[in-house]
């Protein structure tokens, strides 16, 4: 694997972060709980907000300097898997591999070109994309399901 690729699976994976509760601990041993908003690279600098420090201080943005970060941990277990979600729509509707497309850097599931899928829901029309979007619904509650116990 080149430097590249793994410059790309980072970005992915923080991009995946973006809207979800993390803890960040700093090389002090400060940490910070809250909701990422964003970052920069390559710096990995990051914003959080509603966060929460140790002492239980609230504040509603925290900017925080990439240098002095040491863990980035999500704390919340999503909802919405692409890779998995892309495997039940094969199966729910019996749809061809080749018409399902994970593109993970987006969180998102293509379906034949046109539909897109993520955690927030399903864009397109027609048929299929009400097709889509039933299985979608399913797929939440099993997953809200299996995550309660």
């Amino acid at each position: 694997m080149s430097v590249s690729d793994a410059t790309r699976r980072l970005i992915s994976e923080l991009l995946g972060m973006l809207d979800k509760k993390v803890k960040v601990v700093l090389a002090n041993g400060k940490e910070y709980e809250g909701v990422l908003v964003g970052f920069d690279h390559p710096g990995l600098n990051m914003v959080l907000s509603d966060a929460v420090d140790k002492e239980g201080n609230k504040y509603p943005k925290v900017v925080i300097y990439g240098g002095r970060i040491s863990e980035v941990l999500v704390t919340e277990i999503p909802l919405f898997e692409p890779s998995d979600f892309a495997e039940y729509l094969i199966e729910r509707l019996r749809l061809r591999k080749d018409a399902v497309k994970v593109v993970p850097e987006a969180g998102a599931v293509l379906v034949l070109g046109r539909i897109k899928v993520t955690e927030k829901g399903v864009e397109g029309s027609g048929p299929m994309a009400q097709n889509i979007h039933q299985v979608f619904e399913e797929y939440i509650e099993k997953r809200k399901a299996m995550l309660k116990g």
